[in-house]
């Protein structure tokens, strides 16, 4: 057991040292589609910004840096007038996106999830006699590697990753940025971090850890639950023992939520008020410390009694929590009691909070 727990050690320390990615959400993915369409936006967005024309004031930015990306850089003329279409139709099917300049068209299809099946040699031919005169690149841009690079060959397509025409666009943004829509760039940046989530160097290394790991993993967390479980068994069966003493001493109708949480409460048709308590578990002991709080479920209902509760209680040092956010945010809760587990202490500090809280209770209805 010893060298099993050892293991374990080992497991935490190493998974501690892999750089973890923020966890809060980009805007596009908040926004999300299902990954059948999210492509299609992506194209959108892309297209949007290859225009140097467009509301981003960003010129040629994106343009110049795809060019660069595809080894293209003597097509790229700031005068020359770019007209950016996307789903443009070949025998049926849509080319993602298509750059048409003066001199070169680029058709570029998309690939972020989704498999490389698409007609190639149709989106070719439609290139080919849609614009005879024009310079052509066929351009497949991806998130991951094409593992079957067989139909790139055969119909003259290169691959791009998201990841070289990213590079390029950081490396010249700084030249853009003063005169930039702040608007746009905000939206560039998001979507590109989105993009980048999806493949990130880090989230590889975490899969990666819990592939090579996952039994050990796993059994640890079996362990880890039925730890808590035990601990769960020992809070449950104080917290009864508490329930049918209290029942005793005050007649009240004491009440068990979900087994920890103990509780009563008064004046239920009009401004509802209560006690609640429970116990906490420190450094292995499911008893180390005991709560005890006066709580009513709506705010509403507490003004009523603020003023004489707290004069009432004020040897206890109450401290006021009203929830703004979250699962109770309407609730008031005044903490009275925070102590080490003994349980005739306990005992004798839940009777005297009901019989204060009995009294003021007949009072105030």
């Amino acid at each position: 057991m010893t060298e099993k727990i050892e293991q374990f050690k080992n497991i935490i320390r190493d998974f501690a040292k892999i750089p973890k990615n923020s966890s809060e959400p980009t805007w596009l993915e908040i926004c999300r589609y299902p990954y059948n369409r999210f492509e299609e936006i992506c194209s959108r967005i892309l297209a949007f910004y290859f225009n140097p024309e467009a509301e981003h004031k960003m010129k040629g930015l994106w343009l110049e840096s795809l060019l660069s990306a595809i080894k293209k850089t003597e097509w790229y003329d700031y005068r020359h007038s770019i007209k950016v279409n996307t789903e443009e139709y070949a025998e049926g099917k849509r080319i993602d996106i298509t750059i048409v300049s003066v001199d070169y068209v680029i058709a570029i299809e998309n690939k972020i999830s989704a498999a490389l099946y698409n007609p190639l040699g149709a989106y070719r031919e439609h290139i080919k006699k849609a614009y005879p005169e024009k310079k052509h690149m066929l351009l497949v841009l991806s998130l991951n590697p094409i593992l079957d690079t067989k139909p790139l060959m055969e119909y003259n397509f290169q691959r791009c990753s998201y990841k070289t025409l990213f590079n390029e666009v950081n490396s010249r943004i700084g030249n853009y940025m003063a005169e930039a829509s702040q608007k746009y760039l905000t939206f560039m940046i998001d979507f590109m971090k989105t993009i980048d989530n999806m493949n990130n160097t880090n989230t590889q290394i975490e899969h990666n850890f819990f592939t090579e790991n996952r039994e050990n993993i796993e059994e640890l967390i079996t362990r880890y639950e039925q730890y808590k479980a035990n601990i769960l068994n020992v809070q449950i069966e104080h917290i009864a023992f508490l329930k049918e003493k209290m029942s005793n001493l005050t007649k009240g109708a004491w009440w068990v939520w979900h087994g920890w949480d103990l509780g009563v409460t008064f004046n239920e048709k009009s401004h509802k008020i209560g006690i609640e308590a429970h116990y906490e578990e420190i450094e292995g002991d499911p008893l180390a410390r005991f709560h005890a709080c006066i709580t009513t479920w709506k705010k509403e209902d507490w003004t009523p009694y603020r003023e004489t509760i707290l004069a009432d209680f004020a040897e206890y040092n109450p401290g006021i929590h009203e929830n703004n956010t979250g699962e109770n945010w309407n609730r008031v809760y005044v903490w009275i009691y925070n102590g080490k587990g003994d349980t005739d202490s306990i005992i004798e500090v839940l009777e005297k909070i009901y019989n204060k809280l009995n009294a003021i209770t007949d009072k105030i209805k």
